[in-house]
């Protein structure tokens, strides 16, 4: 399958070269994710494939799957204390959240993602060495997942989930998808569902096992601490604060209504705003200015007032903010998006609203709205009335409902990490 499904890749190389250098001179995408996509080493990477220490390779696409990789991350670094870990991403921001996750020494290496090409993935390979690979939730690529076998080096997908486009998709895809798939060691999957529609793909139930949702575990920092550092930087002391997160257009107006109708009636009441994409923020801005509102930025360290909206025009911070909140509401729902993480405001304390739009997240909005720990509206209306009905009458046992809800997945990340460094273990035993 490897030979004919590169000769069938081939005429496509030209389409790759203008893909990607349309992203880095009409996109304005870094010239580092351009040199990293054709497979360009850095001294760096050589460096770490050089080190006789066990090398874990993860793989995060962007943010999201960067922060459900940091609890991964530690887990394996308890797990295995000399092993040293490489993070790529596919996206300048992931790439930037990955940054920072190496200068504070949770990871060892940060580059970019190559394309799927059998001479530039190869050069990586060589570079790095890893003795396994991980991709977090989703990605799989057929070039790396062969060569990765070819080499004896285990591939794990972890905290994996299948979308409604997989479940589309992969029947299609036909011997490929069998071929692909058939490459990967262990499927560490985030729930039985999910578990389940990979076995109705063809995966063999012996390489699938059940290990809970990592992005349902406790947040490293307590959600009071965060609440009490984050309220204090914004000068909020009695004010209640909505944080709007992940939007998309088309929210944001939205969202800013909704907003400008409840300060009527609740004038104590603030609102936070965070595009799913920062390179909106102008856009953002001037959607906040045209309904006649002021913008505070947070990369300014400005502060909201009674007629300012607060703009999170960072990268990597949301998920930690949402502990400011009263109430959020988690974007990408509102508009034909699936969604994004709706869990993140509930692990730091605060209910969430979204809207109909989850096809990414069914089992979180399962498991969010059985639990009566979040609220899904059909649209703008319906999210005006269950607001202010909550910011009126706040859920009394927010605390206890969450810890209910979660209990059955914590130490998700560790059962991942045991399950990685115990094959790393036997592999590096027969050398």
């Amino acid at each position: 399958m490897f030979p004919l499904f590169n000769v069938l890749l081939a005429p496509f190389y030209p389409l790759l070269g203008l893909y990607t250098f349309g992203r880095r001179f009409v996109q304005g995408k870094s010239a580092a994710s351009f040199a990293g996509q054709w497979g360009v080493v850095s001294p760096q990477m050589r460096a770490f494939g050089r080190s006789k220490n066990p090398k874990i390779w993860l793989h995060a696409v962007s943010v999201g799957e960067s922060v459900a990789a940091k609890p991964i991350i530690a887990a394996l670094k308890r797990e295995l204390p000399q092993a040293q870990i490489a993070l790529s991403s596919t996206t300048d921001t992931g790439h930037e959240l990955a940054q920072r996750m190496l200068s504070s020494g949770e990871i060892d290496l940060a580059f970019y993602f190559p394309l799927d090409l059998p001479f530039v993935v190869t050069r990586v390979l060589n570079a790095i060495r890893p003795d396994a690979i991980a991709f977090v939730e989703t990605e799989l690529w057929p070039n790396l997942l062969f060569l990765a076998r070819r080499r004896n080096v285990s591939t794990f997908l972890l905290n994996g989930r299948v979308s409604d486009n997989l479940l589309r998709t992969a029947p299609k895809m036909g011997p490929l998808w069998t071929w692909m798939s058939g490459n990967v060691s262990r499927f560490l999957m985030r729930s039985q569902g999910d578990a389940e529609r990979l076995i109705s793909l063809g995966v063999a139930p012996n390489k699938i096992e059940v290990v809970g949702d990592v992005k349902l575990e406790a947040p490293p920092v307590s959600s009071r601490e965060s609440r009490s550092v984050w309220r204090e930087q914004l000068g909020l002391t009695g004010e209640q604060l909505l944080v709007a997160g992940s939007t998309h257009e088309g929210e944001e107006a939205q969202i800013l209504r909704v907003f400008a109708f409840l300060r009527e009636q609740i004038p104590e009441l603030r609102l936070a705003l965070a595009p799913r994409h920062v390179e909106r923020t102008e856009a953002v801005a001037l959607c906040i200015q045209n309904a006649g509102l002021e913008v505070a930025r947070r990369s300014l360290n400005q502060k909201p007032g009674e007629k300012t909206v607060y703009l999170l025009d960072t990268v990597g911070e949301l998920a930690d903010f949402y502990a400011a909140g009263d109430l959020a509401f988690v974007g990408g729902t509102l508009v034909s998006r699936g969604g994004h993480n709706l869990l993140e405001p509930v692990l730091r304390g605060v209910p969430v609203l979204f809207g109909p739009s989850v096809d990414n997240f069914r089992a979180q909005t399962a498991l969010l709205t059985s639990a009566q720990i979040g609220f899904q509206v059909k649209d703008e209306e319906q999210l005006r009335l269950e607001i202010g009905q909550l910011l009126r009458e706040p859920l009394a046992d927010f605390d206890a409902r969450v810890e209910a809800a979660l209990a059955p997945h914590r130490g998700a990340a560790g059962k991942m990490a045991r399950i990685l460094v115990e094959k790393i273990n036997r592999s590096r035993a027969k050398f």
